[in-house]
């Protein structure tokens, strides 16, 4: 039997799947550190290191541990014949089947990487602009933090004297700069209040004073505001839109591959199943 790896998405099939490992994987490769014995089974540190950080003793010890129980528990299994059930092999099929079922859907529809063309995300924007609005205030800002307040009020000195970001960023050693996040979006409820303060307290276009919050001193350049309940913007609606993109093509793709198996798939339904009606629930 192979030793195939676990779908995240079977994890309601998980205490099934873990009898089958350990059923078929039970005897690993002898190399390395024997780490422990529970019967006939071995469980060597190579094959720890596959599954957990070995550099963490904990995480060895807690899996070495869960192994150990897991395999008592097998054992005991098998000496009252559990493993030979037929209610075991059913479940045994059972997860077989939706383990190939999910990588199947896995190979045919969600692994197939997607992209999008800038017109499908701005076509998709634009056929559903009132359903992007702010659930919360939001800025555009410009945002850096120094180690020294005397470089931010040089830094914002310069800004205010009609100097760009980018080239008064240039001016500055690049030890002096902690943290820079250009052209990006501040939401009320996410941001340090001390920032958010200023920033609904100056103009769109400003620069503000050096903000000081314990060793840093921020300055932040408002660019654009966004209040509670206004359109997003494009920028910022774009990651939300491009999930409801892949979500749409990956249920084009598995309507594509239902279709195809149908048009040539042996399969039979009973007509006295079929519903007449299907907007009446019978």
């Amino acid at each position: 039997m192979s030793c195939w790896p676990v779908s995240k998405t079977s994890g309601k099939w998980l205490p099934v799947a873990f009898a089958v490992i350990l059923a078929g994987c039970s005897r690993q490769p002898e190399s390395g550190r024997l780490l422990a014995t529970a019967g006939s089974a071995k469980l060597y540190l190579s094959e720890v290191s596959n599954r957990v950080d070995t550099s963490s003793a904990y995480a060895v010890r807690n899996y070495v541990s869960n192994w150990v129980n897991q395999q008592l528990l097998y054992d005991e299994a098998k000496k009252l014949g559990i493993d030979n059930s037929p209610g075991f092999q059913r479940r045994v099929d059972e997860f077989s089947r939706q383990l190939a079922i999910t990588m199947l859907l896995n190979h045919r529809v969600y692994d197939p990487p997607v992209s999008f063309t800038t017109d499908e995300i701005q076509n998709f924007y634009s056929s559903h602009k009132d359903e992007f609005r702010a659930s919360d205030e939001i800025a555009f800002v410009n945002l850096a933090a120094f180690d020294n307040r005397s470089i931010a009020v040089k830094f914002r000195n310069a800004l205010v004297s009609g100097s760009s970001w980018t080239e008064t960023l240039g001016e500055i050693p690049t030890y002096a700069i902690l943290d820079i996040q250009d052209s990006v979006y501040l939401k009320a409820s996410g941001t340090n209040p001390a920032v958010w303060n200023v920033v609904q307290s100056i103009s769109e276009g400003s620069v503000s004073f050096p903000i000081q919050i314990d060793s840093l001193s921020y300055v932040v350049q408002v660019l654009n505001k966004i209040g509670a309940g206004d359109s997003l913007p494009l920028g910022y609606a774009e990651p939300l839109i491009r999930e409801r993109l892949t979500i749409e093509k990956r249920r084009k793709l598995y309507e594509a591959l239902m279709d195809s198996l149908r048009a040539v798939g042996n399969f039979q339904i009973d007509p006295s199943v079929a519903i007449r009606d299907t907007s009446v629930q019978e």
